[in-house]
């Protein structure tokens, strides 16, 4: 291990694709606390932690490119490459400059005890769980920390890769997991609760658990923090807990539900577990349920086989719902899951336009949503304050810049009223205290 007297080494760490990714990265960097220093935008490391997703192929070239780009960044610098990409395939990332190990999804675990080698540290690990890694509790990483209470999917969803990169769904312990909870609420205004299957969350536990529990039982502790969900599948929201009067506060108005598609007959090709109507009815619910909330969803376009018709299906669909943006994929067909293998390949041109539709769609979407919140007092964790302007994000996930207040502080709760937005972020004036919101 370093003396102390000498500068401890710098990691540098990337993560793409999902929030499960980031906050693995933010557990090995809370695990290597007082070890290693982590590395800021622009200081050079001397090891390199690259969380890659596969979800796409788009996804694995962003991959290669993060690494090609850390050897060049950071010369010298070894590079670790994990995630569920280095998962799948080892080989091709093995093969790329300055990787000195590659660390798959399954075995997260050890990537602290890797980068402590690299680093040439003490590779002592705490916070155990199971192989869960450390709770994210460097505050320098985030100021809304996502925290991981559940891993791997069940589900065979016909086009995702993911349950072949990160094995089956497993929960962390639910003592564990409020503990986690209340330690990230005492130092941060926001938890992000994440997981492959947010909603599985329990299943395999003995006693058997909800999320539903873990968000009551983190309440009822006194949860100092709000907590937002992120996704989660539509058929899995814990409505209860929106209308719950001791527990809604806590949560924030925001939730994100993984549509796909419009079509009946491609979601059944796609093995979702719900239909059109079924859909409609969860968001229509949720959004009865949480007044003025901002609703996302997926939409998975261009999967083998559809239609214009299924397009057109899936186009309705969302314009019909209350939904506030889309994140919106084309098709990737992923070696070994079943939708590779199906006929009917949509033509990339057709692809690219349809895709078109629904990001058009979803920008016009955004600007209404944002604009419903002009006049309003929201209230917003502060992100970045730079240049006298902070930043930073409300309960319904609109991202808010105002004229910084004297002494304003990343992390804080402060409560902002918007006044204007550009279509992408809110621009607001600072109000007395977060209570005014």
């Amino acid at each position: 291990m370093a003396a102390s007297s000498e500068p401890r080494p710098k990691v540098a760490l990337v993560a793409l694709g999902c929030r499960v990714s980031r906050a693995d990265a933010d557990a090995v960097a809370s695990a290597l606390a007082g070890r290693v220093e982590i590395a800021r935008d622009g200081e050079r490391a001397d090891v390199v932690v690259v969380n890659a997703c596969t979800i796409t192929a788009d996804a694995d070239a962003a991959a290669r490119q993060a690494i090609r780009r850390a050897a060049r960044d950071h010369p010298g610098a070894r590079i670790v490459a994990a995630g569920c990409y280095a998962e799948l395939r080892p080989d091709v990332l093995a093969a790329l400059p300055g990787v000195a190990a590659v660390v798959g999804a399954r075995a997260q675990a050890e990537v602290v005890g890797t980068v402590a080698r690299l680093a040439g540290v003490a590779s002592a690990i705490g916070g155990d769980a199971a192989g869960w890694g450390e709770a994210p509790l460097v505050l320098a990483r985030h100021t809304r920390p996502f925290l991981k209470i559940q891993d791997g999917c069940d589900a065979r969803c016909s086009y995702c890769v993911v349950p072949l990169a990160r094995g089956g769904s497993r929960s962390l312990p639910f003592d564990e997991a409020l503990r986690r909870l209340a330690l990230l609420g005492e130092r941060n205004a926001e938890v992000v609760l994440t997981g492959v299957h947010l909603g599985a969350y329990g299943r395999e536990l003995a006693p058997r658990r909800t999320l539903e529990e873990l968000v009551r039982a983190a309440v009822a502790q006194g949860l100092r923090a709000r907590l937002r969900l992120s996704s989660i599948e539509p058929l899995e929201v814990p409505l209860e807990l929106l209308a719950d009067r001791d527990v809604a506060p806590a949560l924030c108005s925001h939730l994100h539900l993984p549509l796909q598609s419009g079509s009946d007959r491609l979601l059944a090709a796609m093995r979702r577990p719900y239909r059109a109507d079924g859909y409609r009815r969860a968001v229509l619910e949720a959004a009865r349920r949480l007044p003025g909330a901002c609703l996302g969803a997926d939409v998975l376009t261009g999967f083998p086989g559809e239609s214009e018709a299924d397009h057109r299906a899936t186009i309705a669909l969302v314009e019909a719902l209350p939904l506030s943006y889309l994140h919106v994929f084309p098709f990737s067909p992923r070696p070994g899951t079943e939708a590779a293998a199906l006929p009917g390949a949509v033509p990339a041109a057709v692809v690219r336009v349809r895709a078109a539709e629904l990001i058009a769609l979803s920008e016009r979407r955004w600007r209404a949503f944002l604009e419903g919140l002009r006049g309003r007092a929201v209230e917003v964790v502060v992100e970045v304050v730079k240049d006298g302007v902070a930043r930073g994000t409300t309960r319904e996930y609109a991202t808010v810049r105002w004229k910084a207040a004297p002494g304003e502080e990343r992390g804080a709760l402060v409560g902002v009223r918007v006044e204007g937005h550009d279509g992408d972020a809110c621009e607001g004036v600072r109000l007395a205290a977060p209570h005014d919101a």
